[in-house]
């Protein structure tokens, strides 16, 4: 990056960026819900908003086989729910918009 910063430095951020995101490694997040949900419009948020470089987010009803991401992620107690995952493992699942952000924030370890 120092090389580059001198011949590019309007460029640097975004090298930055993409090496914080290959460090951090990828987050997926399924947002399982009804779209109508109120409970699900403020989890699709929090997850759209983390800062966890790099993160893949999909929302969708439960048993939303088209999408992988969503397959086999139910409600939780009936509730819209937020599974974070890395590596094909998933922490356990939230329905708390804040529990969300909080594990989406930053590289893994910041949260």
């Amino acid at each position: 990056m120092t090389a580059l910063a001198g011949r590019a430095p309007r460029f640097i951020g975004w090298g930055l960026a993409a090496g914080e995101a290959l460090l951090d490694g990828p987050r997926e997040v399924a947002v399982v819900g009804d779209p109508d949900d109120p409970a699900t419009q403020r989890l699709h948020p929090a997850a759209l908003l983390g800062t966890a470089p790099g993160a893949v987010v999909a929302v969708g009803e439960p048993g939303g086989d088209e999408v992988p991401l969503l397959a086999g992620r139910p409600l939780v107690d009936g509730r819209p729910a937020a599974y974070v995952c890395r590596n094909f493992t998933c922490d356990a699942p939230t329905t708390d918009p804040d529990r969300l952000a909080a594990a989406l924030r930053g590289p893994a370890g910041d949260a």
